[in-house]
């Protein structure tokens, strides 16, 4: 009986060194090199780039400040919230024109009533805002061109002074409707959604005769968009200034057909915002 355990024990250590054997040849002939052992390291998380274009903030993300630094949530956090409906008290809040004489010249008449608006541009709503303060301030006078160091900055107040819903930025955005200036290109619409306090600060760029240094008289395309567009939205309240003021500007634009005085695309423009005034 010892002699078969003795047995068994020696079948088993040679099957064993067997195995050993077989797997080692198997080790030996495989070619390593095939399979380099691959080192994983892990790699920093990239920072969020400055915005090189205006960046509107989003709730999932954050924003950008016009510094170009980062921060999370909603940019209302860090600045006073506008009041809807505020306005400075003693302001008008709605729409109360001083009577017209009948005898008065109507566009000395309408030239009154354009400065009434100008006076009181809370009569049609909006909001009194602090940051709005703030912002006009650091964004006036309007860049006449903009500056590529820092035209991101520049877009970035301008995009925020458009949250505020305050008509005193009127003065700011209408001054980008010069013709030499090149930017923020949402200063348009702005200025439609403040509405007849923009008309003050719009009306001198259709009046005014900028050539750029070149033959004929330049007037951009949003001065006509934006004008013909709020005339048509308040013409009640802004009728003799349509009438008298902006209606006859267009026509003598649009009358140029053979660009003696204005630029063609001026002319085309005056054409199309005429259209929408005159029907």
């Amino acid at each position: 009986m010892l002699n078969n355990l003795l047995s068994k024990r020696i079948f088993i250590g040679i099957l064993v060194l067997l195995i050993c054997g077989v797997v080692s040849v198997y080790f030996l002939r495989t070619d390593l090199s095939e399979e380099p052992i691959k080192i994983y390291t892990p790699v920093e998380p990239m920072p969020k780039p400055k915005a090189e274009t205006p960046v509107r903030e989003t709730e999932q993300d954050g924003h950008f400040h016009a510094d170009g630094t980062w921060h999370e949530g909603a940019h209302d956090a860090h600045a006073p919230p506008a009041v809807p409906g505020t306005a400075p008290p003693g302001v008008a809040t709605t729409p109360d024109f001083p009577p017209v004489d009948p005898k008065e010249d109507p566009v000395e008449a309408a030239y009154k009533r354009l400065e009434y608006i100008k006076n009181n541009p809370y009569a049609w709503g909006g909001v009194h805002s602090e940051r709005a303060t703030e912002l006009i301030a650091q964004l006036m006078p309007p860049p006449v061109l903009i500056d590529h160091d820092h035209g991101d900055e520049v877009s970035a107040l301008m995009y925020e002074l458009t949250q505020q819903g305050d008509p005193r930025a009127a003065e700011v955005f209408a001054g980008l409707l010069s013709p030499t200036y090149e930017g923020y290109t949402g200063g348009g619409d702005a200025l439609v959604a403040i509405g007849p306090p923009s008309v003050p600060y719009i009306l001198p760029y259709l009046e005014r005769e900028d050539t750029m240094g070149s033959d004929w008289i330049v007037v951009k395309g949003g001065v006509f968009d934006s004008l013909s567009r709020i005339g048509v939205r308040y013409r009640g309240d802004l009728s003799g200034i349509v009438d008298h003021l902006i209606i006859p500007k267009f026509q003598e634009i649009a009358a140029d057909e053979n660009n003696e005085r204005y630029h063609k695309v001026s002319v085309i423009s005056a054409r199309e915002a005429l259209s929408r005034l005159v029907q």
